[in-house]
């Protein structure tokens, strides 16, 4: 495995699990739990295709992270305490996958 697909691999997953524990256990809509605990799985998606190394999967989940981003500026605007934390967080993590994403192509193509 290369080192471009293990970074990337691991921010999806990480940030994947970064909206687990903010949605589940940090900041719950209702004590039993909520549905916005589902936002974390559209990132772990195409994961398969990173793992393959595939080039299309790579530039389509680039368009997958701008919604986490925008996510988290708006929460971090919103929110305050933890909440702000856990959203500013999201805004870090998404923009090192995103530019995770953009070194993998960059490598990709040059290796095509």
């Amino acid at each position: 495995m290369r080192p471009h697909q293990i970074l990337t691999s691991g921010g999806l997953i990480v940030l994947s699990l970064w909206c687990l524990i903010w949605e589940g256990y940090t900041a719950p809509l209702n004590p039993e739990g909520s549905w916005l605990i589902l936002k974390s799985v559209p990132i772990v998606l195409p994961l398969l295709g990173i793992l393959r190394n595939d080039l299309r999967t790579h530039q389509y989940t680039v368009l997958i992270v701008f919604p986490y981003f925008i996510e988290g500026v708006v929460r971090s605007y919103a929110e305050i305490g933890t909440f702000r934390v856990m959203a500013i967080g999201e805004i870090i993590l998404s923009l090192l996958l995103f530019f995770f994403l953009l070194n993998s192509v960059r490598i990709m193509r040059a290796q095509a």
